[in-house]
């Protein structure tokens, strides 16, 4: 089996999930070998968890919002 260098770049593309079988493959028989590469491969994971959680939309309102309760002035019992 070759030994082929994983750079930055492939390492950014198996976390985006834009790598072809064979890469993807490789790199994962390669994250089963070296723990540092495991961690690695985590924390870029988890830096795009991240940043799409900062620049995610917010979530929009209801199309027909709730009327507000009412409240009565009147009483119901005699003072």
């Amino acid at each position: 089996m070759s030994k082929r260098p994983i750079s930055e770049e492939m390492l950014n593309a198996f976390v985006d999930r834009q790598l072809c079988p064979e890469d993807r493959l490789h790199i994962l028989r390669s994250v089963a070998r070296d723990q540092h590469l495991s961690q690695e491969i985590c924390d870029r994971q988890r830096m795009k968890e991240l940043v799409s959680f900062a620049y995610r939309q917010p979530d929009t309102p209801p199309a027909n919002p709730r009327p507000p309760c009412r409240t009565f002035t009147w009483r119901w019992w005699r003072r």
